[in-house]
């Protein structure tokens, strides 16, 4: 288990590589709990992917977290001009379960 901090995206004027200049606001501070399930990936550009738990505090149970999670966990940084870099993009796939509770798959592809 270990900490994270999650912040959601307040602007939209970036591509992906530049999101560092985008405006964020802190959302929260959760709980990522071990990975339950990993798969290697099955291929040259397939970086496979890991599920795992996110827990929120009591005191954003009544937030829903979904889409800062997303926005944390996922996408990219490339800033090339060109295909086939190599860099990794992260997808990651949230689904509530419980009020504080968060099922997370985050899948990994490389540009190639």
């Amino acid at each position: 288990m270990h900490k994270t901090d999650l912040f959601t995206r307040l602007t939209h004027q970036y591509a992906e590589g530049w999101r560092h200049l985008e405006r964020e606001e802190f959302t929260g501070t959760v709980k990522v709990l071990g990975a339950t399930y990993q798969s290697e990936g099955e291929g040259f550009d397939d970086g496979g992917f890991t599920r795992f738990r996110i827990v929120a505090p009591s005191t954003l149970k009544h937030q829903d977290l979904t889409r800062a999670i997303k926005q944390t966990l996922g996408g990219s940084g490339c800033q090339h001009e060109h295909d086939c870099c190599g860099c990794a993009t992260h997808r990651a796939s949230v689904k509530r379960i419980s009020p504080r509770e968060y099922a997370v798959k985050v899948s990994v592809s490389y540009n190639y």
